[in-house]
């Protein structure tokens, strides 16, 4: 199922009662939003997959007007990255189909599919017989927290799960389990030496933002969302 598919059952309570996914504004209309970052903001860390035999381009990029006139992106056709590289001005084309958009890229149909610093590698590695790679120089990064949605009629279940989340954070074993899975020495080597472009995320709600702000614990690499981030140059990280 789409994701805006997922999102038009939840809010009419046909198939599904609870749905995780990045947050944006029109996808927080109508169901239960719990503003508890469930991968700490790792799905706003982008890195590319790339074909390896077009690695040496990259190491060309200085600024982000190079990125914008000389590669071509490729994205879920309903994913908010999509809508927020697109007002980067970056060069996006979409798919309906995930498993497509890696079809598309070894065909050259685009250069790169950004994805989220927690998923490359394992994506990479499930497409290993197209000779993809993680590009190693660049990153995009904005503010992209992923929470659990929850269907209108289900406030009581909405209550326990916001509940739960909360005990976890405060007794340490979100934390643990979440270190489990993913090792922040080893992300945070992988961000090292980048020449990270941050992207604004004009599709964030004022109550999304706000809790951005108020909450730079519950991030792995806390984002700013000051709308005034850099968008002509990048930061070497």
């Amino acid at each position: 199922m789409t994701q805006d598919r997922a999102f038009t059952q939840l809010r009419t309570n046909q198939k599904l009662d609870v749905y995780w996914s990045m947050t944006s504004q029109a996808r927080e209309q109508g169901v239960i939003v719990i503003r508890i970052p469930l991968l700490k903001g790792l799905l706003g860390q982008r890195l590319l997959a790339i074909r390896a035999e077009s690695a040496s381009r990259y190491g060309q990029v200085r600024t982000l007007d190079d990125l914008r006139r000389d590669f071509i992106l490729g994205q879920g056709h309903d994913w908010p990255d999509t809508a927020i590289q697109k007002a980067a001005g970056l060069n996006t084309v979409t798919s309906s189909s995930y498993d497509t958009l890696y079809q598309m890229l070894a065909a050259r149909r685009f250069d790169a599919i950004p994805l989220g610093i927690n998923e490359i590698d394992d994506e990479i590695r499930k497409h290993s017989d197209m000779n993809l790679m993680v590009e190693k120089n660049l990153a995009l990064v904005y503010p992209a927290p992923v929470f659990f949605f929850v269907a209108p009629q289900k406030a009581a279940l909405a209550a326990r799960i916001e509940n739960g989340l909360n005990r976890m954070l405060a007794d340490g074993s979100f934390d643990a389990m979440f270190d489990k899975r993913w090792s922040k020495t080893l992300l945070s080597k992988n961000m090292k030496n980048r020449l990270i472009f941050q992207l604004s995320n004009p599709l964030l709600s004022t109550e999304t933002a706000e809790m951005i702000r108020r909450h730079p614990e519950y991030f792995l690499f806390p984002p700013k969302v000051d709308g005034s981030l850099p968008t002509a140059s990048g930061l070497r990280q």
